[in-house]
């Protein structure tokens, strides 16, 4: 039975990070996906149309047709059902699921009866989630319907790879420069050096006709390789001028608070994010911090109380002669438990989930610890029970 249970977490471990290596901001895909959505809800006959991802805590509505984006917590999802079927999911009546009966959206005449919903398998094998029509009245949509919009669905996972593809490709092509970058500066100075001295050594009087043809060939070849220095340099700007992967703490903090204020305020929590004003224009790679911060920010949501508070800050520091961002969230929740902290200092999360009523805390905990490592980051949690959680995280910035 043990056997079994790892098996599943490591499953769902598998599938979270998954999601998160699209690096997606769930806010910014509406516009993207609208098209596709649109046609899905042509096909199926159906007044509603949504793409939902799923992640440790929340499905999150990325697009839609009819119905505002919204965030639901993931237990209350349909599409929850959908993705751990891994197959198609039709429910004709959601107003008779002994699951959903009792929940809002199936109640009542403004509540939807009918429910499809097909799963987003994407290229590594995980379900990440679901297209799904819904209707207020009941449907019957043909198998030939059924078979277009796993072709919607697919064309859907298609656009998110490409997506994913051409970050890593971007990012690839902004380290690239930033190494073409650092070369130039390195070599610009001693090749001043050279020249400088060439050049006085040059207008100096001396009879030695070939000393001063060397001197001559010198500057020369100085010359062109502050020449080669300046075209990099300038590269390298122009490159740099159209970067789209870069944020500054101000609008990391905006786009933040536009994406879990809905969550916090559903449990009337008090959501604060706060930035230092004296460097929040400093701008940086967004790459990884919305998978990061998501998670923790969800998990403070979670497993803080209603009518509590989690305050956040973002700051930019100078440690060891470098530029770090220094994320800080701290809750008034329940607390993480000594088991999980043990873990946590000795780096044996990977087979922890934590204590009961944490059950997802030791997976999301997990991934942000993989995460931050890979960023050659660094975290530190200090909790107790029923004394809330404080999260600092330090991200070097290339």
């Amino acid at each position: 039975m043990s056997d079994g249970i790892n098996e599943n977490i490591e499953t769902e471990y598998h599938r979270i990070k998954s999601l998160s290596d699209f690096d997606l901001d769930y806010g910014e895909l509406e516009d993207e996906f609208e098209p596709l959505v649109e046609l899905a809800a042509m096909i199926a006959g159906t007044q509603i149309s949504v793409i939902n991802l799923i992640d440790n805590y929340f499905q999150w509505t990325v697009a839609s047709k009819s119905i505002k984006l919204l965030q639901m917590p993931r237990e209350d999802s349909v599409c929850d059902r959908t993705i751990r079927s891994r197959k198609p999911l039709e429910i004709l009546n959601l107003d008779k699921d002994e699951q959903f009966k009792h929940q809002e959206f199936s109640k009542g005449k403004s509540g939807f009866s009918y429910y499809l919903g097909i799963p987003l398998i994407v290229d590594s094998g995980d379900v990440i989630g679901a297209l799904c029509v819904l209707d207020k009245t009941p449907k019957t949509i043909s198998e030939k319907s059924k078979i277009m919009l796993g072709l919607v669905a697919s064309e859907i996972v298609k656009k998110l790879e490409l997506r994913k593809e051409l970050d890593r490709k971007i990012f690839s092509l902004n380290e690239a420069v930033k190494t073409k970058n650092q070369l130039a500066h390195d070599v610009r100075g001693p090749i001043n050096g050279i020249t400088g001295l060439a050049e006085l050594a040059e207008t100096e009087d001396s009879s030695d006709i070939e000393k001063l043809q060397y001197f001559k060939l010198i500057k020369e070849s100085g010359n062109s390789i502050l020449e080669l220095t300046n075209d990099i340099l300038q590269n390298a700007k122009s490159i740099d001028e159209v970067k789209t992967s870069y944020i500054n703490s101000k609008q990391l903090a905006d786009r933040l608070m536009e994406l879990y204020r809905l969550p916090a305020e559903s449990k009337n929590i008090d959501l604060q994010v706060k930035t230092n004003p004296h460097n929040r224009d400093y701008t940086f790679s967004r790459r990884k911090l919305f998978s990061i911060f998501g998670n923790l920010i969800s998990n403070a949501i979670k497993f803080t109380p209603s009518n509590g508070w989690i305050k956040i800050s973002l700051d930019i520091a100078d440690l060891e002669g470098k530029k770090h961002l220094i994320f800080c969230i701290v809750d008034s929740g329940m607390g993480v438990s000594e088991d999980i902290l043990e873990d946590f200092r000795e780096k044996k999360l990977k087979s922890s989930l934590g204590t009961s009523g944490e059950k997802g805390f030791g997976l999301g905990l997990r991934l942000v610890v993989e995460l931050v490592h890979d960023l050659a980051g660094e975290i530190d949690i200090i909790s107790g029970k029923d004394i809330g959680t404080t999260i600092k995280l330090s991200l070097p910035l290339k």
